[in-house]
This record gives structure tokens, C-alpha cells and sequence, in this order.
């Protein structure tokens, strides 16, 4: 049975981590989730379990991809030798472009400014995934923009190409919150102005176990 210690040299304490149990459980969100795929967010050192060791277990039960926060969590991963497609979350300071094309991550994006800056970095060909803000309020594309993210992304092809659209539930965890109909509703109707084919993603895990309309091409499973 694999196990990971997670440990803090500064405390007396530690954590040990059953990766049988991350395989278990993926595994479950499968079988819930199907036909949709699991991506595994493995964001903040894996939710303080061992970024690379839970993201090899995830990947290991069926897993087909990660998501990260931050370009150099997305980096250690292709350190530690994963090859598996890694979506960044969020768009990242202007600087950190060059990593993302160099490591070959698959960023988010909402704005031309970064887009630019992408396309600055010298792709040959990149992956994108588009945001759209439908009511969380933090990062994305406000949805009445979308179209004309879209069209920017296509004018800058083939150094970026569009290949995924997603948006983040806000209340998915509340099963009784209307709000998320409604996000899903506005998410639905900001589809008509993107390309058809492409990987569609927005449940989490609370999204992913509590709401079946939102499991659409993948969820992305975090703290489940």
C-alpha cells in the first residue's frame, strides 16, 4: 500500500497520506461522473497532500488530467517528470508567459492583454482554455465579452489556439442554492458564441457530486 508523508521540520508532527485511498476515490468520482472524465486539482501542494505523489495516484485510477493555481506549481509537476496535460486555473502575471509556453501548460485566459503576452512567448502551437466569469465574481471573462475573447484568440492562431471553455460554480456545495442553476443557465447561453468541439468543464466537486447538469466534458475534483 503506497503512502506519502507530508512533514513541516519545524513541528514535531506530520501527515501520512494514503495514496490507495486518493486511488479509491477517484475511482468513485468516476463511476459517479461518467461519461464526463475527472481532472485532478492538485493546487496548493495538493491540498497539503503531496502535490506529485496524489497527482501520480489520480492519474495512476483514471485520472486525465491536472489542474493547478499557479505556474510554478504547474512547473514542479514537469520537474517531477508528470507529462499529463496541467490546466493553470487563472491567468497569470505577464512575466510568468514564458514559463507556461516552456513547460508546456495549458493556460487560462480571459483578457488580449494576455493573450499577448502568450503569443510574445513564441509558441509553436498552444492550448488555451477561456473563463467565463457567470457569477463567482473572481476571475473571467464577464459573458457578454465572450465573443470578442473568442474572436482575439482566433485572430492569434496558430501560436494559441482555443481548445477548452469553462466557468467556476460559486454555491455548488449549497444543493438547495438556485444560484447555481442560474450560473449554469448563463454559462449555457455563452457557449453559443465559442466554437463547437471543444472541452467544456464546470463542476467542481461539489458540482461534480451534488449537480448532474454541470458534469459536462470533465469535472474538476479538488478537495473530493
Amino acid at each position: 500500500m503506497p503512502w506519502c508523508i507530508v512533514t513541516d521540520r519545524r513541528r514535531w508532527a506530520w501527515a501520512e497520506i494514503d495514496l490507495d485511498a486518493v486511488a479509491h476515490n477517484v475511482g468513485v468520482l468516476r463511476d459517479i461522473v461518467e461519461p464526463s472524465a475527472v481532472w485532478a486539482v492538485v493546487k496548493a501542494d495538493g491540498y497539503g497532500h503531496g502535490a506529485s505523489e496524489v497527482a501520480r495516484a489520480a492519474l495512476e485510477a483514471g485520472a486525465q488530467g491536472l489542474c493547478v493555481a499557479f505556474v510554478d506549481e504547474g512547473v514542479a509537476l514537469r520537474a517531477a517528470g508528470i507529462d499529463a496535460p496541467i490546466l493553470v486555473l487563472s491567468e497569470q502575471p505577464l512575466d510568468a508567459a514564458a514559463a507556461v509556453v516552456e513547460h508546456h501548460l495549458t493556460p487560462t485566459v480571459y483578457t488580449r492583454r494576455y493573450l499577448d503576452a502568450l503569443v510574445a512567448a513564441e509558441p509553436d502551437h498552444l492550448p488555451v482554455h477561456l473563463k467565463i466569469d457567470t457569477g463567482m465574481q473572481r476571475v473571467g471573462a464577464h459573458p457578454h465579452t465572450v465573443a470578442a475573447i473568442v474572436a482575439s484568440i482566433e485572430e492569434r492562431f496558430p501560436a494559441v489556439e482555443l481548445t477548452g471553455v469553462f466557468t467556476h460554480l460559486a454555491v455548488a456545495d449549497e444543493p438547495d442554492d438556485a444560484f447555481t442553476a442560474t450560473q449554469l443557465a448563463r454559462f449555457d447561453d455563452a457557449l453559443s458564441h465559442v466554437p463547437s468541439g471543444l472541452a467544456v468543464h464546470a463542476a467542481n466537486s461539489a458540482g461534480a457530486l451534488a449537480h448532474p447538469a454541470a458534469r459536462r466534458s470533465f469535472v474538476r475534483a479538488g478537495i473530493a
